[in-house]
């Protein structure tokens, strides 16, 4: 990852993050964990003692656009990023299409997870002494067109967020 697009990605999730969190005033804390494989996840609330891996304490001042970054166990100085309007805007425009993302990786999942029929959704046609087979419900066949129209929801809210991702990085 560039160095300069590091501070607009971690922005966007504070941005994204903010409504989300309670906080003194205008200040906003947001932990950044980095688990032992790598992932990187960002919460509202102060990780559990067990987590392995690094912790970053960030507290953001919602009302001047600025996040300070204070590693935790670290002795240096907090450093501070602000973001001009257009920055600002790439950054939500960012935070939103990692979201929509996110919604969609899920949306497929779900439905990757959901496509085999459950005992209950599951009917026998033909005779019980031979020749028997199941077919599906039309309970099982409500669940995967729910299922269906949920990854179709997500592509259509991804295809938005990339647009107005494109449209902000061109501002």
């Amino acid at each position: 990852m560039r160095r300069n697009a590091r501070p607009l990605l971690l922005a966007a999730v504070l941005l994204v993050a903010a409504p989300w969190a309670a906080g003194e005033g205008d200040k906003q804390v947001v932990w950044k964990l980095v688990d032992t494989k790598g992932k990187v996840t960002y919460v509202d609330k102060a990780p559990p003692k067990e987590f392995q891996g690094k912790v970053t304490r960030i507290e953001v001042d919602l009302s001047a656009n600025v996040a300070t970054l204070a590693t935790v166990g670290e002795a240096s100085k907090p450093i501070r990023l602000p973001l001009t309007a257009p920055e600002l805007k790439r950054v939500r425009a960012d935070a939103e299409l990692a979201r929509a993302r996110e919604n969609l990786e899920a949306a497929k999942k779900a439905r990757e997870d959901g496509k085999d029929p459950t005992p209950e959704e599951t009917q026998w046609i033909g005779k019980k002494g031979g020749g028997a087979r199941p077919e599906p419900t039309e309970a099982y066949h409500a669940r995967i067109k729910t299922l269906d129209a949920a990854v179709k929801a997500a592509e259509a809210d991804l295809d938005r967020a990339q647009k107005a991702a494109r449209m902000a990085a061109i501002d």
